[in-house]
């Protein structure tokens, strides 16, 4: 399907960033994502700090194996990786006490964990040359960031921002280390420190992974117009077929997703495939766009092909939706368990997953008083976060606490976010303590918004608004 409005995007690589001003003059009152892109390179250059200490004699140290991909992943690119893998091995083995290729040796792990799905392989194998290489300096610049952005992969958020802050003070320099400092606030719930840092990565390196960061905090405050623009700067500034630009348009597809504009988002996921063939987000996004006009079949056809090129839970837990939507219970109810499991496998591995498990098991009505219990943890650690207080509004609504959800859902609302499911969660509360009005209106919202939702929300969202009709 032709669309005018975004061909730029994939003939030529045509920029759209043709007025730099106009990009970095950005009052950003605007979400963000944990932007997986990580954009490490050229950290290694800045690592080697005063007071390293190369010449110490330095035990053998055995390098961790970079795994296979799989096949149809990338596999000329996956040839240059390997190459790279092999000489800092090298460099490893001949200088074992010289921290920078263990810190590029970490970037490349967490790179891969990336973008093959093997998080639990790979997040052990960077902490251990992290480790390595700051055992020789404590005070490695490319060290001590990588490892906040690792911290962040795990949702060690204030570790994270405490890292990053440290980092920053040996060099205030560092976009990536604003970067990092962004995402940490912005998980924190402390969204004008993640806007002062967003401006200074910005003004210092005004790129892919600024641009991206810059579009989050947009469309936390409601200017989905900014975070599309922003978005689309971010793409633009990627190379054809990369997979931090692949990243970048998926999330700009997601955008358009958001708002029920199917045919927009599709052939963006589509034009991603035509650059990187088998990106396993882009064949999410469009299993998303096919749910959402219940073709669920080929949903569910996208969503296997994904998950078996890349291993991550997300896919699984958008395949127990669909099954639910499908009320097939056998199906939905084996992919939840797959899903739980993948869970309990990221908390053994160090992550923090109380919301995502909380918000999951609410969703499938499963597990509800450990949802509630995992919603108030991750409350008592984040208690500014909009995501957090959201989730421990409808984690009280499931668990029939509809009154105590109503301050927590209000207050994930005050940055007047267009989020359809947040005003979907907002109905489905007032609903149930029983103020009709604003009921309706949250409700209206949300299917204007987006009259496809979540597969779960949409219908429960129309028989709601019918049954206030009848009354």
């Amino acid at each position: 399907m032709s669309n005018p409005e975004f061909r730029s995007l994939f003939i030529s690589n045509n920029r759209i960033l043709s007025n730099l001003s106009d990009r970095i003059i950005m009052n950003f009152s605007s979400k963000l994502l944990p932007l997986f892109a990580l954009a490490l390179l050229g950290l290694s250059a800045c690592s080697n700090q005063p007071g390293q200490n190369s010449r110490q004699e330095a035990p053998h140290f055995a390098v961790p194996e970079l795994l296979p991909r799989a096949g149809g992943l990338s596999d000329g690119e996956f040839k240059k990786v390997q190459a790279r893998y092999e000489v800092l091995k090298k460099h490893i083995e001949q200088e074992p006490a010289k921290p920078d290729a263990y810190v590029t040796m970490a970037q490349l792990y967490l790179n891969e964990a990336r973008v093959t799905g093997k998080h639990h392989d790979y997040i052990p194998k960077a902490r251990l040359v992290l480790d390595e290489a700051l055992k020789y300096d404590p005070s490695n610049f490319g060290a001590n960031i990588t490892k906040a952005s690792m911290l962040m992969t795990l949702h060690q958020f204030a570790d994270a921002k405490s890292l990053a802050e440290k980092a920053i003070q040996s060099n205030p320099a560092s976009a990536f280390a604003y970067g990092v400092l962004c995402d940490a606030n912005v998980e924190l719930g402390k969204y004008d420190e993640a806007v002062k840092a967003s401006d200074m990565m910005l003004s210092t390196r005004p790129d892919l992974s600024s641009y991206a960061r810059a579009s989050y905090l947009r469309e936390i405050h409601g200017d989905r117009p900014g975070a599309i623009s922003a978005m689309k700067m971010a793409a633009d500034a990627g190379a054809p077929g990369t997979e931090e630009r692949s990243w970048a348009l998926y999330n700009l597809a997601n955008l358009f997703l958001n708002q029920g504009k199917l045919d927009t988002a599709a052939y963006i996921y589509n034009g991603i495939l035509e650059e990187r063939p088998n990106y396993p987000y882009a064949l999410n996004g469009l299993a998303s766009v096919k749910a959402a006009r219940k073709d669920y079949g080929d949903g569910i056809e996208l969503l296997v092909k994904a998950s078996q090129l890349a291993p991550e839970h997300l896919f699984f837990e958008q395949l127990s939706d669909i099954y639910l939507a499908m009320d097939q219970k056998d199906q939905a109810g084996t992919m939840e368990k797959r899903v739980l499991d993948a869970f309990e496998q990221h908390e053994k591995g160090g992550w923090n997953v109380d919301r995502e498990y909380a918000v999951y098991c609410a969703n499938h009505d499963i597990k509800l008083p450990e949802a509630l219990m995992r919603a108030k943890r991750e409350m008592d650690r984040r208690p500014d976060n909009i995501d957090v207080q959201d989730t421990y509004a409808w984690c009280l609504y499931k668990n029939g606490k509809a009154a105590e959800a109503v301050p927590y859902i209000e207050q994930a609302m005050r940055f007047k976010s267009d989020n359809p499911t947040l005003h979907y969660h907002a109905g489905m509360i007032y609903t149930a303590g029983g103020n009709k009005t604003k009921a309706a209106a949250e409700l209206r919202t949300a299917l204007r918004d987006n009259p496809y939702m979540n597969v779960l929300y949409a219908d429960e969202a129309r028989k709601t608004l019918d049954s206030m009709r009848k009354i």
